[in-house]
């Protein structure tokens, strides 16, 4: 049989150029065992093509799930384990691509060995984020491997000013914040406009710190704005956090 194949209106889960490429070599390889004897029929290459799904990659959370972690239909949850510089481009294009009118925040947590100012740059050299908040996520090989959220927040404004991108560094959050702690953020923060705010959460990622990204979009949107978009990224033990809260409601 011929090494090509010609599939009409595949519909793909997964988001990004990068996956669509994915998909291309996918369907190479299973022509090349076809090649080799394998029973492998075009539809179902297409099959496999539609129906593989990546939890944690590029995975918007359903508004069923979203109301678990607190939210309302104000916001939009992403989760993207991506935590190299290369995967957070491909995270950039996907937000490029799917990204509302609406205001946008991201939750980042990583390990101590990544290239942390490099994939700050990638995030940043997108959509620009209204809001980003670091926090902190437990990282197979220990305490060692657990990247402080005060440094990471440093980092990410040595990026913002590299970029000269205009920032306010508004400390730490803890994640529990009142309505009221986060209208009085969002009064002290109101005089710096459209400035992108910086973030720390000092302690293991809670849930909570998706509300407080949320909350804070809120402030910065205006009236009958589109909802906003929070991308949680920068590990996949973050983004299995939040799959974990899922599990456990």
């Amino acid at each position: 049989m011929p090494l090509s194949i010609e599939l009409n209106d595949v519909k793909l889960q997964l988001l990004g150029d990068h996956q669509r490429q994915n998909a291309v070599t996918a369907s190479c390889t299973a022509l090349c065992l076809r090649n080799l004897g394998w029973d492998i029929s075009e539809p179902s290459i297409q099959a496999g093509l539609e129906e593989t799904q990546l939890p944690g990659r590029s995975q918007f959370l359903t508004q069923e799930e979203a109301s678990v972690l607190g939210l309302n239909k104000s916001s939009t949850v992403l989760i993207d384990g991506a935590h190299t510089e290369a995967s957070a481009k491909a995270l950039s294009d996907v937000i490029e691509t799917v990204k509302p009118e609406g205001p946008l925040a991201l939750v980042v947590g990583m390990a101590s060995d990544k290239e942390h100012l490099a994939f700050a740059e990638q995030l940043l050299s997108g959509p620009l984020p209204d809001i980003v908040l670091l926090t902190e996520v437990s990282i197979a090989g220990g305490n060692s491997r657990t990247m402080p959220a005060s440094s990471l927040k440093q980092l990410w404004i040595a990026a913002a000013q590299d970029q000269g991108i205009d920032h306010m560094d508004i400390g730490t959050v803890s994640g529990m914040e009142t309505p009221e702690c986060i209208g009085n953020l969002a009064s002290s923060s109101s005089s710096s406009g459209k400035r992108m705010l910086i973030g720390c959460q000092d302690a293991p990622f809670s849930r909570g710190l998706i509300k407080v990204a949320s909350q804070l979009l809120e402030s910065r949107g205006a009236d009958g704005a589109a909802p906003g978009l929070i991308c949680v990224t920068g590990s996949l033990h973050l983004v299995a956090s939040v799959l974990q809260h899922l599990e456990q409601q």
